[in-house]
């Protein structure tokens, strides 16, 4: 099945334009599988407001999202797009983490990345830099990075596939795909090929950590065709 590792859905991420049921049957009418739900988590979206009601719509707006999903044939994975305040110009990516995670931590966004790094990995998850390169972005400090994305958000002129690929094969990173979707552009149809068994974020995280060749999907922007792409 392919399932896109970085979307969005409009009642959390401010600018995502559509819903989780819109989100999930435009996926579904691109020929993709379903979808790792990795809305944004940031202190903008919380101010200076304790964190618990935002949390409590996050979590319920996965499992709203997931059961919706169920009906329709769509899966959907929990993960969490976390923007720091240390590093404003840089998303990152939490898999395998489950929802409480966030109760847990609820001013990740104030973290340092080692602090961000230790807090996903003592939850069993990894963590991914999002779309590398994108406004000169730089790849943060690769000691605290489980892998990099490969992004294929039609808004910007290049994924940075080639780029990305050396540096996750100098460093020993994950490579991952999504088109970090907010109903702004064309879908694009990408993302990763994961086997039927992995159901649920735990799975996931273990099938994106193990070892042997992983497939990705990849539309660059602009372009109307999409290949795929085999990784270590």
């Amino acid at each position: 099945m392919l399932i896109d590792l970085h979307a969005h859905s409009s009642e959390i991420s401010k600018c995502c334009e559509i819903p989780f049921d819109e989100v999930l049957r435009v996926t579904l009418e691109n020929g993709m599988d379903g979808i790792a739900l990795t809305n944004h988590y940031q202190k903008r979206y919380i101010m200076d407001n304790p964190p618990d009601d935002f949390i409590e719509r996050y979590i319920s707006e996965f499992y709203l999202a997931e059961e919706y999903g169920r009906k329709i044939g769509c899966r959907v994975f929990f993960g969490i797009e976390v923007t720091m305040e240390l590093y404003p110009s840089v998303d990152l990516l939490i898999y395998g983490a489950d929802p409480e995670f966030l109760k847990k931590h609820p001013y990740i966004y104030d973290y340092t990345q080692k602090e961000l790094y230790e807090a996903v990995k003592a939850n069993n998850g990894i963590l991914v830099q999002a779309h590398p390169f994108r406004n000169g972005a730089t790849v943060l400090d690769t000691d605290y990075l489980d892998g990099i994305e490969i992004n294929c958000h039609p808004l910007y002129n290049n994924s940075y596939s080639d780029e990305i690929l050396r540096i996750a094969g100098e460093k020993n990173l994950i490579v991952t795909c999504g088109g970090d979707y907010h109903a702004d552009t064309y879908r694009p149809r990408c993302g990763m090929f994961l086997p039927d068994t992995v159901g649920d974020h735990r799975e996931l995280c273990s099938y994106l950590t193990s070892s042997g060749e992983k497939k990705l999907c990849i539309q660059e922007p602009n372009c109307d065709e999409y290949s795929v792409l085999c990784v270590p």
